[in-house]
């Protein structure tokens, strides 16, 4: 029940109601007998009578007496100076009003306790309420102002409703400023805690993309020589050491994407792109990434592609291509006869969107459904034994998950154990066009010849620098290697490349100020500048492209890869 003209009785204790003048004559045994049993609720809100006649705090008991306010019973406390007024308010910040006299020891001791609440205490929550006994000395309107005092009685002609009245509004002050400082509290609180989390989630990110840049620069040195001893004369034991290499790298390098994904997945930091891409030719791809497994496993594949699917469409490919390369690549892994199938369908939709079925089937050892549950959840797998027999972080099924959701779509799953698995996702992609033969031209054809091209190399690691050095010799290309952007800057102020090769994260000078020290300082405006460097999240590509690079390699790299890079830029 709110504070109202019912939260207390209207009358005097002695039965009157109320409207006599309190403070007319001597104090009377009602009076007296009030003062002694005035209530001492701890819950109650606190209201401090800071008076210096002994009359004064007996009448004010025994009008206040049983008074409520939102079913609290207010506590009494008085006090006869402004001194002892203060103390009691430094020791008692819970006071909720001030019942305070002007004139006591001194003739402005109520205003200097004013004074003391708003300044020295700061406290703008509690309500004053001056209470002089000089008829017609009203505090001025200044005095009002220049001590932030809330109302204003005059003993003369006060009443016990009027008492009763001003302290019910001076309370019900107290609890909207009250409750609004709390709300404030909260919000703060909040922003904190908001910004606690941002912090921390920043912090995180900045630590996996630092982790990941370590992992990834001795990984080029593992998988970029197992590259280059494969081109080598080779017996069949030195191949298949070569190849376990090869694969314990690649196999480590997919862990680190999958937790960088996962990561910026959490962070909601991962950004789809949308470009115009065939995808039964992306199938095609993925079905001769698993040639290998598939045929050591004698498993079979197929892909049955729907009449009504475009042969180009408009999304993310490397994104949609993950997530078919997680459920193939589980489906091969989690069976020993039979095959895998592929199936694309698709439906356009009446706003002009496409929505793509994928559907990835296997007759694997299947999932029990008791077990499924687990699947979709970060760093799950079914059981145990699982991770011990087929290894995996348990993360693909969840970013698979992730990603289709973030393309407006989802994963279901079917399956029996022993009966094999179906996974069904969807996808909301838009219609694409297919490129213009000039596109497609400008792509593949170089204007000159590797040996004709020079390529600056500026490289701090000396195994990456081995292994750039090494790839591009094999593809017959001339390069110059340095140790860092300023040894860049200068072999490139005294002869001519025709592509640089910039690592990121280099000593003395790193790749981004030597980039825009070639672009603005030695006006090499055309000449092509490539990132290359262990950073691989889309916000170290955009700074590699701010700082005025042409184009972005993520190490490891493979010799493929350089060369298509190199390719598109002489």
């Amino acid at each position: 029940m709110t504070g109202s003209d019912s939260d207390f009785p209207l009358f005097a204790p002695d039965g009157s109601q109320g409207d006599e003048l309190l403070f007319g004559g001597e104090p009377s045994p009602a009076a007296e007998k009030a003062i002694a049993t005035a209530t001492d609720n701890e819950q109650g809100y606190l209201v401090l009578v800071v008076d210096d006649d002994e009359y004064v705090h007996q009448l004010t008991n025994m009008v206040l007496k049983g008074f409520a306010f939102e079913n609290r019973k207010i506590r009494l406390a008085s006090v006869y100076s402004g001194a002892e007024g203060k103390q009691y308010l430094r020791n008692h910040p819970d006071v909720a009003v001030v019942l305070l006299d002007v004139v006591m020891e001194a003739d402005d001791a109520g205003l200097q306790v004013v004074n003391f609440i708003r300044s020295e205490l700061r406290n703008n929550e509690v309500r004053i309420l001056i209470r002089t006994g000089q008829p017609g000395a009203a505090p001025e309107e200044s005095v009002f102002q220049d001590y932030d005092i809330n109302d204003y009685l005059s003993k003369t002609d006060i009443t016990a409703h009027k008492l009763r009245m001003t302290i019910l509004n001076a309370l019900r002050s107290y609890r909207d400023i009250q409750n609004a400082a709390k709300l404030q509290r909260k919000i703060l609180l909040a922003e904190q805690e908001s910004k606690a989390a941002e912090e921390a989630s920043k912090a995180k990110s900045q630590f996996l993309a630092h982790m990941s840049h370590e992992i990834r620069t001795p990984l080029n040195g593992i998988i970029g020589v197992a590259d280059l001893l494969n081109g080598t004369p080779l017996s069949d034991e030195q191949n298949n050491y070569v190849r376990t290499i090869r694969n314990s790298g690649e196999a480590l390098l997919s862990i680190i994407n999958d937790i960088l994904d996962f990561s910026k997945i959490e962070a909601g930091k991962l950004e789809l792109e949308k470009t115009a891409f065939s995808l039964p030719l992306l199938c095609e791809t993925i079905q001769g990434i698993f040639i290998a497994p598939l045929r050591n496993k004698g498993l079979d594949f197929t892909i049955q592609m729907g009449q009504e699917v475009p042969n180009y469409i408009a999304s993310d490919p490397l994104r949609i291509k993950q997530i078919l390369i997680n459920l193939i690549g589980n489906a091969i892994k989690f069976t020993s006869e039979g095959g895998i199938s592929l199936r694309v369908n698709a439906l356009t939709q009446p706003d002009g969107q496409i929505s793509l079925t994928l559907q990835v089937s296997d007759t694997g050892i299947g999932i029990p459904a008791e077990q499924q549950h687990k699947l979709f959840a970060a760093f799950s797998q079914v059981d145990a034994s699982t991770t011990r027999k087929y290894g995996g972080t348990g993360l693909g099924l969840q970013i698979s998950l992730k990603l289709a959701e973030l393309m407006g779509g989802g994963i279901n799953l079917q399956s029996e154990e022993g009966k094999g698995a179906c996974f069904t996702v969807t996808l909301l992609v838009s219609p694409g066009e297919a490129p213009s033969d000039q596109e497609q031209t400008s792509k593949i054809i170089s204007l000159k010849s590797p040996a004709e091209v020079r390529v600056l190399v500026a490289e701090d690691n000396p195994t990456n620098q081995m292994v750039v050095k090494a790839m591009l010799k094999k593809l017959g290309y001339d390069s110059v290697i340095v140790n860092n952007g300023a040894e860049a800057i200068e072999r490139a102020g005294t002869e001519a490349f025709d592509v640089v090769l910039m690592d990121c994260q280099m000593p003395v000078l790193d790749g981004f100020a030597a980039t825009r020290k070639l672009r603005n300082e030695l006006g090499l405006t055309q000449t092509p500048i490539i990132a290359l460097t262990a950073g691989a999240t889309l916000e170290e590509q955009q700074m590699c492209f701010n700082a005025g690079m042409s184009d972005f390699l993520s190490k490891p790299i493979t010799i493929e890869a350089l060369q298509k890079g190199l390719a598109k830029w002489h």
